[in-house]
């Protein structure tokens, strides 16, 4: 009597074994008649051919499924008036993975695609936070919105050459996955909103040089990343894209075709120790680089013309903050805030504003320098909590007596002539004069450099002569007095006054 107990468990066990994992070949829509609630299943294999309908049966009845296999199926497109599926659907495409399709199976792990899927739709596995594998669908072309978002057993996952778009929060918060390789994505041109963020086990991104446009912290939060390279087709890479990568050191932006640094790009990134910048970039936007701790210095483009609030705040390592261009018009609140490093500023005389505590808390920076005749407008306390009383400001000779009578700037404790500056001097050796609207310029020795000003700052002409003579027309220009900065070969500096007075 045991023997047959014990055979009959056996049996029974080896029953419900079976009934776990089962193979089915259906035509569209019968997935439920087959099943015929058996909905006990761990494994299921798919075969023939299935639309929205089947999908919604499995979402309704299989949650307990570990692994589906639809290989061996094609999808099919469904419309229903009277009907909606998965939510409020009513239309479904061929070869699309329906939207919310698994959204929390929580214990799918594996999952093989048809071959000729194109497209997966939004929050797809979404929260399927045991998931492993995902293979098939050669042919997908877009993964939609949140598509695997919590999939925080994703390790790996294989992008085929026909994608061309990841959407928003695609990926964000799969904390297992190591490596994202898009080298091979040819048609890719789009990465969405938070596609990877907070992926913290992420370390390498390789992108294909078709991509366009890098969504707003698209990588945020990758904690293990640790140096990024953009390829030369990205034209906008969005608000804060790798905020709070707490191990990145390097960035290389230097081939991407982007006109603007977005706000907060690198904000929190304690490591970074190098950025290249493109030439294309005019500005530098909010936070950019804020509370990048380590990073000692950055060489901005010449085209820069704007640095924006909080843009380089919290930069404490910056011994000195002389990289500012001949462009730069205007420095926003807060840019330059705890720079405690920094012991030298240099103000470019084309900077006409500088904005709300710009130096605040820049407590050794003991000489500020700026070769501007006019003082730029001040915002509020811009440079507060620095003992400003102790600093030294050196300025054109001709201008110190404007300094001393100019609200924040009188209150250095001393006000330099020009002289006070370093390397500026070509004391005799230079002269200027008007032949009708010909500003003529001549010097002891070879001049490389020339640029040309009216008072207000603003730069009018910038040639590069290596003579001992040069010649500047200033016809088109509406002011009568300009101001005059010349290098000579041997790197000595000079500025002068010359007012056109036509006969």
């Amino acid at each position: 009597m045991k023997k047959l107990i014990i055979l009959s468990t056996i049996l029974s066990l080896s029953i419900l074994s079976f009934a776990q994992s089962r193979t089915i070949e259906i035509t569209s829509g019968m997935l439920e008649s087959t099943l015929a609630g058996e909905y006990s299943l761990t494994a299921l294999s798919i075969k023939g051919s299935m639309d929205v309908r089947d999908f919604a049966c499995i979402n309704d009845n299989l949650t307990a499924l570990t692994t589906i296999d639809l290989s061996g199926c094609s999808i099919k497109a469904y419309d229903s008036r009277n009907e909606q599926y998965l939510g409020y659907q009513t239309h479904f495409e061929d070869n699309v993975i329906p939207a919310s399709a698994f959204l929390g199976f929580t214990e799918l792990e594996k999952v093989i695609l048809p071959s000729n899927t194109t497209a997966i739709g939004n929050g797809a596995f979404a929260g399927c936070e045991k998931l492993t594998t995902v293979t098939g669908g050669d042919m997908i072309e877009v993964v939609g919105e949140y598509a695997f978002s919590g999939c925080s057993a994703l390790k790996a996952i294989t992008f085929p050459a026909t994608l061309r778009r990841i959407s928003d929060y695609a990926f964000d918060k799969c904390t297992a996955l190591a490596a994202v390789d898009l080298s091979q994505c040819n048609k890719l041109s789009y990465i969405g909103k938070r596609a990877f963020a907070q992926n913290t086990s992420l370390t390498t991104v390789k992108f294909a040089n078709t991509v366009k446009t890098l969504g707003e912290a698209a990588f945020a939060g990758c904690n293990a990343l640790l140096n990024i390279t953009l390829p030369t087709s990205i034209t906008h890479c969005g608000k804060g894209a790798f905020a709070g990568c707490s191990v990145l050191e390097k960035a290389d932006f230097s081939e991407a075709q982007i006109d603007t640094l977005s706000a907060w790009t690198f904000a929190g990134c304690p490591v970074l120790i190098e950025i290249l910048l493109p030439q294309s970039i005019t500005a530098i936007n909010e936070g950019a680089f804020y509370y990048c701790s380590a990073l000692p210095t950055i060489a901005l483009p010449a085209g820069i013309e704007n640095l924006d609030s909080f843009a380089f705040a919290g930069c404490n390592a910056i011994q000195t903050i002389d990289f500012m261009p001949e462009n730069l018009e205007s420095i926003g609140r807060y840019t330059f805030y705890q720079n405690t490093s920094a012991t030298k500023v240099l103000i470019p005389e084309t900077t006409s504003y500088i904005g709300d505590h710009a130096f605040d808390g820049c407590i050794n920076a003991s000489d500020f320098s700026t070769e501007r005749e006019m003082p730029a407008e001040l915002g509020e306390m811009v440079f507060a909590n620095m003992n400003v009383e102790e600093k030294s400001l050196n300025v054109p000779t001709e201008s110190v007596a404007i300094y001393e009578a100019t609200a924040q700037w009188q209150d250095f404790g001393k006000i330099n002539g020009i002289s006070a500056v370093e390397d500026v001097t070509i004391e005799n050796k230079f002269g200027v004069a008007f032949e009708q609207y010909n500003l003529l310029i001549t010097s002891a020795q070879e001049m490389t450099d020339l640029r040309l000003f009216n008072t207000a700052g603003m730069l009018l002409a910038h040639i590069k002569p290596h003579s001992n003579n040069a010649t500047i027309d200033t016809q088109s220009f509406v002011d009568n007095i300009y101001l005059i900065h010349a290098t000579t070969a041997d790197g000595q500096q000079a500025i002068t006054k010359v007012a056109r007075v036509m006969r």
